[in-house]
């Protein structure tokens, strides 16, 4: 499906809140959505109504917002910079801030360039992109973005700014024969195609970088893919679902991540092969040019977790989350592809907020995902599974998603 750069729809807010308003309005009156939790203990949260419950919501999938260096290195603000050095970073950076990007640069190779958020990195490159200017600044070529069904929103959200200058399309979820088609017709339009995608899908599923890769090379297209999911997780140094399977950094990959999920920090960035494309990115990213940097705290943060992949904490991290993984996976009878995203399939959105509210009944807090999140009428549970769980949580929830009617959903997911 081509929607080109003049014309097609992208987005139809009025509509999508019209459809969903009384849907968000008992979540929320349910204390499953928008919920200010009161207090923590691990994996146990404490809601608004004094409820205490286990939750499968937080992301940091191997626990390292808690560990004692990284909260000790959050404390850690140096008078000489105060709380904050708020200044655009097309003026100033920090000096801690640039130790980082470098630290982070020489783990995962490539070039890193730090962002508040993985949204704030997308917002600055990939305008870069759709202008061209990236792969050639004296004569930018037309671009086509080839977006897979289900990649994130953050990116999602940019189709109409990015439809300005470059065609925009979309192809079904992981469908390399498609992606093949809108490759080959956006090259004999003389246009650079860039595929959009996700290393690890946030409603489930991976994408087949291996595959993706050698077709890439194949065709001689772009990957731009969000590993926001996979960075610390997968690989020897944790570099993440992508990285971890393919040599180096290639000139036809680019790469955002999260520091926030995973990486277990506050955060986010982007991996590009070259300081060509680094230089672009500091001089014209949107963000980086008109936004501050990360806070101090969150700079020292993600130092103290980079020095974590220097010792032997995370590799026993990995192997218990694999094993919570693979334990809620033999309990739900459905085993499949590692991933710390878990979703079950309830029916219609009545029926999931109905799910979730005896979920929190029997003490235990997840995700309920409806319309326009997924489709219509294929509402789901989202679980994210984090090594810090116990045993006990897993077995819990399992029996309590049986009691629900709950049911695994297709390994490709069901959005």
């Amino acid at each position: 499906m081509t929607e080109s750069a003049t014309g097609g729809r992208h987005r139809n807010t009025a509509f999508m809140v019209r459809e969903s308003a009384a849907n968000y309005r008992r979540a929320i009156q349910s204390n499953l959505m928008q919920v200010s939790i009161r207090g923590r203990n691990n994996k146990r949260v404490v809601l608004p109504d004094d409820r205490e419950v286990v939750e499968f919501v937080n992301c940091s999938y191997l626990g390292l917002d808690l560990h004692p260096s990284v909260i000790a290195a959050s404390k850690g603000v140096d008078p000489q910079w105060g709380a904050n050095f708020c200044c655009a970073r097309s003026r100033f950076s920090i000096e801690p801030q640039r130790q980082l990007e470098e630290e982070l640069s020489e783990l995962y190779g490539g070039r890193v360039v730090t962002f508040p958020s993985t949204s704030a990195a997308h917002i600055s490159i990939m305008p870069l992109l759709a202008s061209g200017i990236l792969f050639d600044e004296v004569s930018p070529p037309k671009v086509t973005f080839i977006f897979d069904q289900f990649a994130h929103s953050s990116m999602q959200f940019l189709k109409p700014v990015l439809a300005t200058e470059a065609t925009v399309t979309t192809v079904p979820h992981n469908s390399l024969d498609a992606l093949r088609i809108e490759v080959e017709q956006a090259k004999r339009r003389g246009e650079v195609p860039v595929y959009v995608a996700d290393g690890i899908y946030s409603m489930g599923g991976l994408c087949p970088v291996a595959e993706l890769m050698a077709l890439a090379v194949e065709l001689d297209f772009y990957l731009y893919i969000d590993d926001a999911h996979g960075l610390t997780i997968f690989g020897d140094r944790g570099e993440g679902l992508v990285l971890s399977q393919v040599a180096g950094t290639p000139e036809r990959l680019i790469l955002t991540f999260s520091l926030s999920k995973g990486f277990g920090a506050y955060g986010g960035g982007l991996l590009v092969a070259n300081e060509r494309m680094e230089r672009l990115v500091r001089s014209y990213g949107q963000i980086y040019s008109f936004s501050a940097a990360q806070t101090f705290q969150a700079v020292n943060a993600c130092r103290a977790v980079v020095r974590l992949h220097h010792d032997d904490v995370l590799p026993e991290l990995r192997r218990d989350l694999r094993a919570r993984v693979a334990l809620f996976d033999e309990l739900m009878g459905d085993p499949r592809p590692f991933s710390p995203i878990r979703m079950v399939q309830i029916g219609n959105e009545e029926e999931a907020i109905s799910a979730g509210e005896r979920l929190l009944d029997e003490g235990y807090f997840v995700s309920v995902v409806f319309f326009p999140i997924v489709r219509r009428n294929v509402a789901q549970l989202r679980l994210c599974i984090a090594a810090n769980h116990s045993v006990e949580d897993i077995v819990g929830i399992v029996d309590a998603l049986g009691a629900v009617g709950a049911r695994p959903v297709a390994a490709e997911g069901l959005h």
